[in-house]
């Protein structure tokens, strides 16, 4: 079966959820707070409740589908709120089980795109120090351009795209 990318529907939003709570929950093993962890698994229900909420004002936000599972998904923006005259990904996950099949280059190739179809030539994303979604970044292209804290507690690596 071909994997499916759609825009993200509101009646996605309890899967989506789980689905955030798992990848946080293996890729952030040891990089964040276990007790953070904890809480997105605890809390999915409000976590859909924010992802419903967010409909229409999160845009660009796609799912990656297979045989109708949500397995990944990602959320752009076309201005970023740190860089000028860059679009931004803010989040591109693949679920554990489907990493290494191409999923995630297949997400970051139709995010950029749409972005260069709206002229901009200039991508930003950043990813946590330990995670190591880093490489997969550097081997799309990326150029580390810095870092800046997440949530002020977590170093995030910072790589610049010319698209």
């Amino acid at each position: 079966m071909k994997p499916v990318i759609r825009k993200r529907k509101i009646e996605d939003s309890a899967e989506l959820a789980h689905s955030i709570a798992l990848v946080w929950n293996t890729t952030y093993k040891g990089i964040v707070d276990d007790d953070f962890l904890k809480w997105l698994l605890d809390n999915e229900s409000q976590s859909a409740e924010k992802l419903r909420n967010s409909i229409y004002t999160k845009p660009n936000y796609y799912v990656l589908t297979l045989q109708n599972k949500i397995i990944g998904w990602i959320y752009y923006t076309l201005d970023s709120d740190k860089y000028e005259n860059a679009a931004e990904i803010h989040s591109l996950y693949i679920l554990k089980e489907y990493q290494g099949n191409g999923y995630g280059k297949l997400l970051y190739n139709y995010a950029t795109k749409n972005i260069m179809k709206k002229g901009i030539n200039k991508l930003i994303i950043g990813c946590l120090a330990g995670n190591p979604s880093n490489n997969f970044y550097k081997h799309l292209g990326g150029k580390y351009i810095g870092n800046h804290l997440f949530r002020e507690k977590y170093l995030e690596n910072i790589y610049l795209f010319e698209l």
